[in-house]
């Protein structure tokens, strides 16, 4: 009678580890709950209300009719500058999102030639499906860091979307930025909560 050699004992010992290994992993996996998928934000819808902003305490309210279309605005974060803008666009029936997001990456491209694309995202904007976009460019020999994000959302009382998008501009070089994208994506993410 031949006895199996070392080699298939400890081959015959290892294959019977894993297998007892995978069926406790099984067990494990089966008794884990599987988790919800979360569902999709509810898209908040434009108004047509009077616009306005609120500056340090006061609040400028514009008259019923007027309502931005552009707004570009310096804001102070820890005590460093961020270019803030803000477009509102009505678009001609059936314009796709990544046709008006094109648009938007030409006008970029328009005002700095120079203009590098870093990253392309899908993400969602007021609850709407959206587009974001990292970009570079020197502003004389200063870099700068911009992110855009753009989509059609919906306005109450219309068929028709409007396009809004919305993009920063920082100094990269500056410390006291360097959580500021996050604070962006935090303050837009904000936007389908009101």
């Amino acid at each position: 009678m031949s006895r199996p050699s070392i080699y298939d004992r400890i081959s015959a010992k290892r294959e019977a580890q894993q297998q007892a290994a995978r069926l406790a992993t099984l067990e494990v996996a089966a008794s884990v709950p599987v988790p919800l998928p979360e569902p999709e934000p509810e898209p908040a819808a434009l108004q047509d209300v009077a616009s306005g902003f609120t500056f340090g305490g006061f609040n400028l309210q514009f008259p019923v009719g007027f309502r931005f279309r552009d707004i570009q605005t310096t804001l102070e974060h820890e005590g460093e500058p961020v270019t803030l803008t803000v477009r509102r666009r009505d678009v001609r029936s059936r314009q796709p999102l990544e046709h008006l997001f094109e648009a938007a990456i030409q006008a970029l491209r328009e005002l700095n030639p120079e203009l590098r694309l870093i990253r392309l995202r899908d993400c969602h904007l007021a609850g709407s499906a959206a587009k974001a976009l990292d970009f570079h460019f020197n502003a004389g020999h200063e870099p700068r860091h911009g992110r855009l994000v753009g989509a059609l959302v919906p306005v109450e009382g219309c068929d028709a979307p409007q396009w809004l998008d919305i993009s920063c501009v920082i100094d990269p070089t500056i410390p006291g930025l360097s959580l500021w994208l996050a604070e962006f994506d935090r303050m837009l993410d904000g936007l389908a909560l009101r």
